[in-house]
């Protein structure tokens, strides 16, 4: 991390877009274990997953990603060495995704005077995304212009290349109505729809008719990408098809036409028409005469390059006919009985499209090695004759003409650069980003077949330089679909806002060549104030944008007040006799800024600005303000104001909200007392008028479907509904006088500093004022007053707070809390939020973990893990930044009982290895835990609870939707299994039950009467799964010597991790007669667990230790495969080491797991 850290400061480091105090410390990069070859070999979502970990701020992770892509680019992927070397008298090359005038390679300067520029504020940065006319890329030498590369987007630049050569296609971007989008855009301060056809439309209306290089940057934006996303490398067939399916959705929805043989295939949209063909799957039984077959639409036809010679036997192996036979009939279903036949099966062209798109599969996947590049030669051809593979279709709709080359260079699939070929007016040109030149036919075909050629040494190496993907034109359309595309074509609304953009930004250029003559205002109103409380102690918070509608620029000479009413009543409708202005100064001999001096006769903006370039200027009108006359005044008087803000501490909600403000007019100055008493009525209305807190989310902590545990619903207090601000319950006559008793006021003389209220209020002062905190309330405030709460506001860290149910994890409250918070304080924090504020001690809380990003599998306690920054620290060591995310759960006992005892959460399992009910007990610590009295425990509270009916985990994906019927007789066995334990002695449980340790899918610990020596443990771990079940029963009629009990457990081998089994499921035990064969032990096992013969017909059983898995035979006696492959001892449960344990596997797919994130996937999210 380190070279890439030189690489940013040397190479790549801009004064004027990134800020040096983001730079991550050097010790803290020191201390990642990630290398450079393994950041290669990373997606880009895992990338960033390290700077996260190595503190790199969010604002420098592209720098950081461009910097890692040059160090690829430079050394090749896997072959970076840790002791990269770079030259430190290097000077850093200006560079930012955000600038279209920057150049993307990163180069190396030797400073000289030939590179040092003077210091000026830096060209004017085009918003970002913004194309124009002008667009700072490099001049085209040939008629065609190329696309800028954004980091990595060089296959959507191929491909878009590509697209736009196809004139139809361009012809049918340019009629998708966008004029809406459009007008949207002529505003810049208004957020504007992210429409991906009318970001398509300027794309190529400046590919069209500009001379430059264009940016791809708004169309990534519309697709709903980040800037970090453009140094993600996708795969460009993947894009292909999301963006004609997305294309396809936005084209009249997809409608279905009923006229003609095509038609009744393809969709009728012009997207559709272009790309879209008809493959037909059939399966032919000649026994029978039986003949099916369906029909699949296609965007593109994926051909095999491995072990294939050329295009043509790729289609040949593409639509071969497969033999069903022997073990692998074909079944058919008639009046429910099955039968098993020989037959054919393959797929064959009904339908292809004026376009045909060929992915050609340069991406093979090996065991070993992972996913590999196919590198040996394949040869396409200029002319493609499909008439063998569609012999009831005409010679002309079989016969293509190539247009267009995609390809990827590079020798493996997580590294490389896409350009492509492109046939344009009967002459080949290659589009390699920004440069586009002329190209020859060997560069077109011989160049890029692939294959091996010879080196300077006479080595023979690959060429790995190959043709990715193929696209050919119907030749009989060739001249329709190729036809020329005039300015004529171009939308008008499209060049219209193109034009205008060009203007504004030399209207831009302009203004900077007279910006010193020249200065801004914001007019800002008291629902601004409201958003952000810093308008009222500086001229202009940082960062603020603001709409055109409320900016004016204007010549510092210009007299201020006239010129401003000028502007607010033409662009505002606010009428000048109702204006009353003011705007931010110093102030008193601190120098502070607050927003306290109106705008005068005489005063010039140059005054107002006070040698600043902008200022923010505050309007008030009698309507929007609380306006106070302290005397009588007449026409003619001499008046003098004074505006006052006001804000409203909460410390229930720990926030303070603004309340509006006063402008006090007077002729003799009155004193603070006086003039709170003239204030205070409208302070109370305001309170008054201020709505519940937004953040109360009464019973979340039951919308996960129920707590994790059992909760009594008597027990479970309702959640009592919040009052808002000022909603007095008390009778009318006893408001005035208890009004007087709940507001105190103090003065914020001083960012963040307050004292009481100076004889005599100055104009800008602001009153922060309070309610008196009621007796019912005192134990939720945890920061009394306002001067309190700012330690409160020094120590503030993000945090999610999120409901400890999966999958979901709902999130309760996104938002900031000091660190510092005691454990305690968090739980009467959320338990206020959920509405149960009594019972806050039921809030239990859990870690996050950075390497999962789920919850931690052991929980926060009190002692550990006092406060709320220990809680966001995290639990593994390695890792140093303090997480966002904590999660809650809603405990049957309070945390203070589970903390002091022995805690076991437990689900009852029945004999189908399904959960019927879940509880939760408490055993004294005194007590020593024996199979006697745990078991009893337990049964005591299995029929003292109400079950808790939970969904089994499905163990086969091809288990059918139970129905009615069947729902019902489960329903009933059910039933059954609970009046077992119902009528179970609680005193002899301990004889027919057992307590089973499982932990992701295994079974690690069992506890029963035959080992009664685990029970000895302090206390019950609360990161396992415990479940309580019927001991296992033996066979019957086999004789105990002659049977052994074995763990199964369900798995799927996962041959790219270190860990390559991984357990999923509910496991479970059974007894094995040693003399039995495998077919008959699946059977007894589905019958277990009431799945029928079919439904496990494709498991495979196997015997597993560790990563060592032996398929179990199917015609060998099992005891002798059980002890050929362990010990006997190492199938029993509690052993030392627990991973170690064998155990019968059953290798499948699980149904319920979550699909794996590829973060390298084609997302559109738009």
């Amino acid at each position: 991390m380190l070279n890439v850290l030189d690489i940013v400061r040397h190479v790549f480091w801009n004064d004027q877009l990134f800020d040096r105090d983001f730079l991550p410390p050097e010790a803290d990069l020191e201390k990642c274990q990630t290398t450079l070859a393994d950041l290669a070999t990373m997606t880009g979502a895992e990338r960033i997953a390290v700077f996260q970990e190595c503190g790199i701020h969010n604002s420098l992770h592209p720098v950081f990603l461009r910097a890692l892509q040059r160090l690829t680019a430079v050394n090749g992927s896997g072959k970076i060495a840790d002791n990269y070397m770079l030259h430190h008298h290097l000077s850093a090359h200006n560079w930012s995704p955000s600038l279209s005038s920057a150049h993307l390679l990163g180069y190396s300067f030797v400073n000289s005077e030939a590179f040092s520029t003077d210091k000026v504020d830096g060209p004017i940065p085009r918003p970002k995304g913004k194309m124009v006319l002008d667009s700072g890329g490099a001049i085209s030498k040939t008629k065609y212009n190329g696309l800028l590369n954004q980091g990595a987007t060089c296959y959507l630049n191929s491909l878009l290349q590509a697209l736009f050569h196809i004139s139809e296609f361009r012809w049918t971007i340019y009629q998708m109505p966008t004029g809406e989008e459009a007008e949207e855009k002529n505003d810049t301060g208004v957020k504007r729809t992210k429409s991906i056809p009318y970001a398509l439309q300027r794309l190529f209306c400046l590919l069209q008719r500009g001379n430059e290089a264009v940016d791809t940057t708004e169309l990534t934006e519309s697709f709903g990408w980040s800037s970090t996303d453009s140094f993600i490398q996708h795969d460009v067939h993947e894009m292909t098809c999301k963006l004609l399916d997305n294309l396809e959705n936005k084209l009249n929805h997809v409608q279905q036409s009923g006229k003609g043989d095509h038609s009744s295939h393809t969709k009728n949209n012009a997207i559709s028409q272009l790309f879209v063909g008809v493959l037909e799957n059939f399966v032919c039984v000649d026994e029978v005469g039986y003949h099916g077959s369906r029909e699949e639409l296609f965007y593109d036809l994926q051909l095999v390059v491995k072990n294939t010679t050329d295009i043509y036997t790729s289609f040949e192996r593409f639509f071969q006919v497969e033999v069903l036979d022997g073990k692998n009939k074909y079944c058919l279903e008639n009046n429910g009985k099955k039968s098993y036949h020989r037959a054919e099966k393959g797929v064959r062209l009904k339908l292809t499209p004026p376009i045909l798109l060929l992915h050609l599969a340069r991406f093979d996947y090996d065991i070993e090695r992972g996913e590999t590049k196919v590198l040996s030669r394949w040869d396409y051809y200029n002319n493609l004759d499909l008439s063998k593979y569609m012999p009831h279709a005409s010679k002309e709709d079989t016969d293509y003409t190539l247009c267009s080359v995609l390809v990827h260079s590079g020798s493996d699939a997580g590294f490389g650069h896409y350009f492509c070929f492109l046939r344009c007016s009967d002459a080949w040109y290659r589009f390699n980003d920004e440069d586009v030149s002329p190209a020859s036919l060997r560069e077109v075909f011989g160049a890029n077949f692939g294959g091996f050629k010879l080196n300077y040494w006479g080595s023979e190496v690959p060429n790995t330089t190959n043709a990715y993907m193929l696209v050919y034109i119907r030749t009989s359309q060739i001249g329709h679909l190729l036809r020329s595309i005039g300015p004529e074509d171009v939308p008008w609304h499209v060049v219209r806002q193109i034009e205008w953009e060009q203007k504004e930004y030399e209207r831009l250029l302009k203004e900077r060549a007279e910006d010193h003559l020249y200065g801004k205002i914001y007019f800002i109103q008291p629902n601004d104030i409201e958003e952000e409380h810093e308008f009222l102690s500086c001229r202009r918070p940082q960062g603020k944008q603001f709409p055109t509608n409320t900016t004016f620029r204007v010549l510092l000479s210009t007299e201020a007040l006239p010129a401003f009413q000028s502007f607010v009543e033409t662009q505002l409708g606010i009428p000048i006799s109702e204006q009353l202005l003011w705007y931010p100064l110093e102030r008193g001999e601190n120098g502070h800024v607050f927003l306290h001096k109106q705008v005068i006769q005489g005063v010039t903006v140059s005054d107002i600005l006070c040698g600043e370039k902008e200022c923010c200027v505050f309007i008030v009108t009698h309507s929007t303000v609380n306006y106070i006359e302290a005397d009588d005044i007449e026409e003619g008087d001499s008046v003098k104001y004074e505006l006052l803000h006001h804000k409203l501490y909460i410390p229930l909600h720990l926030k303070v909200v603004f309340l509006g403000c006063t402008v006090l007019a007077y002729k003799k100055r009155v004193t603070s007392a006086e003039a709170i008493q003239l204030i205070e009525p409208f302070i109370r209305k305001r309170i008054t008028e201020i709505p519940a807190d937004a953040n109360l989310r009464p019973n979340h902590h039951l919308t996960g479907g129920g707590s994790k545990c059992t909760v009594d619903p008597e027990t479970s207090a309702a959640p009592s509904n919040e009052r808002p601000l000022g909603a007095w319950t008390v009778p009318p006559e006893k408001i005035e006088a208890e009004k007087r008793e709940r507001l105190s006021v103090l003065c914020e003389y001083d960012h963040n500093a307050y004292s009481k209220c100076s004889p005599y209020l100055n104009s800008g002062d602001i009153l922060v004022w309070q309610e008196a905190i009621s007796e019912e309330d005192k134990s939720g405030v945890f920061y009394p007053d306002i001067v309190s709460f700012q330690q409160f506001l020094r120590r503030l860290v993000p945090v999610e707070i999120k409901l400890n149910h999966p999958p979901s994890y709902s999130t309760l409250i996104n938002t900031q809390l000091a660190e510092n918070m005691t454990y305690e304080q968090l739980q009467r924090y959320v338990a206020r939020l959920i509405g149960d504020p009594e019972n806050y001690d039921r809030i239990r809380f859990t870690m996050h973990s950075p390497e999962t990003k789920l919850p931690y599998f052991m929980k926060g306690r009190k002692k550990d893990r006092p406060t709320l920054g220990k809680l966001l620290s995290p639990p593994v060591p390695r890792y140093v930044a303090l997480s966002r995310y904590l999660y809650y759960e809603y405990c049957k006992y309070t945390v203070t009982e589970i903390e002091a005892a022995h805690s076991l959460q437990f689900k009852l399992f029945n004999e189908r290895v399904k959960p019927i009910s879940q509880h939760w007990i408490l055993m004294p610590r005194e007590i020593p835990i024996t199979p006697v009295e745990l078991f009893s425990t337990c049964v005591r509270e299995i029929q003292e609870a109400k079950s808790n009916s939970v969904h089994s985990f499905p163990t086969t994906p091809v288990l059918p939707k139970a129905e009615k019927e069947k729902e019902l007789q489960e329903r009933d066995v059910l039933d059954s299994d609970m009046m077992f334990y119902q009528d179970l002695d609680p005193d002899d449980a301990w004889k027919e039950l057992r307590l089973v340790d499982v932990w992701r899918g295994r079974i690690y610990n069992v506890f029963d009467k035959d080992h009664p020596r685990t029970f000895e443990n302090s206390t019950f771990e609360e990161s396992a799964e415990y479940r309580i079940e019927k001991v296992p029963r033996p066979i019957e009629g086999v004789p105990l010597q002659n049977q052994s009990l074995i763990h199964v457990h369900h798995f799927t081998m996962v041959r790219q991790r270190s860990n390559s089994v991984e357990t999923h499921g509910d496991p479970f035990s059974f007894y094995i007669d040693h003399a039995e064969f495998a077919p008959g032990l699946l059977r007894r096992i589905a019958y277990k667990l009431g799945l029928s013969e079919a439904a496990v017909v494709d498991w495979k059983m196997a015997l597993v230790r560790e990563n060592y898995v032996v398929e179990v035979q199917p015609g060998v006696p099992l005891g002798k495969q059980l002890f050929e492959f362990s010990l006997e001892s190492q199938y029993q449960p509690n052993q030392q080491y627990p991973l170690k344990m064998a155990f019968l596997g059953l290798e499948h797919a699980p149904l319920l797991k979550r699909p794996v994130k590829r973060d390298s996937r084609v997302v559109i999210l738009n």
